[in-house]
C-alpha cells in the first residue's frame, strides 16, 4: 500500500498556497513611459547627425546644401567615396598616423596611470594629499594655456612636424590618474590586507591583486584615451606642418579647402569612414565600459 502524501499545512491547519501577485499586471507608471520617452528622443537626437552625415555622403556635390534638404540621395553617388580615399589628401596615410598616436599614448597611459592611481588611493607617503590636489588642479588648467611652453619645449627638442611631439606631452594625463585611483578606491581593503598577510610586497600586490581586478577601469581608461587621441585636432594643428605627417582630423580640414569651398559631399565621405574605426572600438569595449561605472572592482 502506499503512503498518504500529507501537503504542509499552516497552524489554522489550511493549505499554505502561494497568493498572486499584481505587480507583473500592473501597467507600467506615468514616470516609466514619460522616460522611455524622454530616451527615445534623446537617442533620435544623437543618431539623427550620423543619418544625415551618411546621407550627404552619398549625394552629388552640388546637393549638399539643397533647400529644403531631402533625406534621400537622389541620384546615389558612390564615388565620394572613391574621391575621398583616392584624393590629392592623403586620408588613409592621415588614419594611420592617428591610429599610431592613438594607440600609443592609449597603451603609454594604460601602463603609467594605475601606477600613480594606486599609489595615490592604497599607499600612504608624506605629501600625497599635496600632490593629489596639484593634480586636480592640472586638471582646471586647459591645454590652450599650456601650448606655447610645451611648443617651446618640442621646438628644442627637434620634434616638431614630427607624431612624437603628439605623443610624449600624453604619455600620462591627470584625468587618467584620478579615474585609476577612484575606481582602486572602490576595491575592499579586505583583499589587500590578505595578501600582505601572505608576504606580498606593494607592488606585488598592485600586480598580482589589484591589477586584474581593474581591468573594466583600464578598458575604460584605454577607450576614452584612443577617442581623445583619434579626435584631437588642436595639438596636430599646432605642431604638425607638412601633410605627409598630418592626422585624420588636419586631413579633413585640408578636404574641405579654403573658406569651405571643396567638395562637402566627399568631405562627408571621409568623415564617415574615419568615424568606422571609433565606432567599432566604443561597440566592443561597451562592456566593460558600463562594467567599471556600475561595480566596484570585485567579481562574484
Amino acid at each position: 500500500m502506499s503512503r498518504p502524501t500529507i501537503s504542509p499545512t499552516t497552524p489554522t491547519g489550511t493549505v499554505d498556497e502561494p497568493k498572486p501577485t499584481r505587480e507583473s499586471n500592473r501597467p507600467r507608471s506615468d514616470g516609466g513611459w514619460a522616460a522611455i520617452i524622454v530616451l527615445i528622443i534623446g537617442g533620435m537626437g544623437m543618431v539623427v547627425p550620423f543619418l544625415w552625415m551618411f546621407s550627404t555622403s552619398m549625394r552629388l556635390p552640388g546637393q549638399a546644401f539643397d533647400l529644403p534638404p531631402k533625406w534621400l540621395p537622389f541620384p546615389i553617388r558612390t564615388l565620394n567615396y572613391d574621391t575621398a580615399i583616392n584624393g590629392v589628401v592623403p586620408l588613409l596615410h592621415s588614419m594611420l598616423n592617428s591610429a599610431f598616436v592613438a594607440i600609443t599614448v592609449s597603451i603609454a597611459q594604460i601602463i603609467l596611470c594605475p601606477l600613480a592611481g594606486y599609489a595615490f588611493a592604497r599607499l600612504k607617503f608624506w605629501g600625497s594629499n599635496a600632490l593629489f590636489v596639484m593634480l586636480l588642479a592640472g586638471l582646471m588648467v586647459p591645454l590652450q594655456v599650456t601650448i606655447i611652453p610645451l611648443f617651446i619645449v618640442m621646438k628644442n627638442l627637434n620634434l616638431l612636424d614630427s607624431l612624437w611631439s603628439l605623443i610624449l606631452p600624453s604619455l600620462t594625463s591627470a584625468f587618467g590618474v584620478f579615474l585609476m585611483r577612484q575606481f582602486f578606491l572602490g576595491l575592499p581593503q579586505e583583499i589587500l590586507d590578505a595578501s600582505k598577510i601572505d608576504g606580498a610586497s606593494a607592488f606585488t600586490t598592485y600586480r598580482l591583486v589589484a591589477l586584474p581586478l581593474a581591468k573594466p577601469g583600464l578598458t575604460t581608461l584605454g577607450v576614452i584615451t584612443l577617442l581623445a587621441s583619434w579626435n584631437s585636432y588642436f595639438m596636430p594643428l599646432i605642431f604638425l606642418k607638412d601633410l605627409d605627417h598630418s592626422t585624420m582630423p588636419l586631413a579633413l580640414v585640408a578636404m574641405l579647402g579654403p573658406y569651405g569651398s571643396g567638395n562637402v559631399a566627399a568631405v562627408m565621405a571621409a568623415t564617415t569612414i574615419a568615424i568606422f574605426p571609433a565606432l567599432v572600438v566604443f561597440l566592443i569595449a561597451q562592456r566593460w565600459i558600463i562594467a567599471s561605472l556600475t561595480s566596484t572592482g570585485v567579481k562574484g
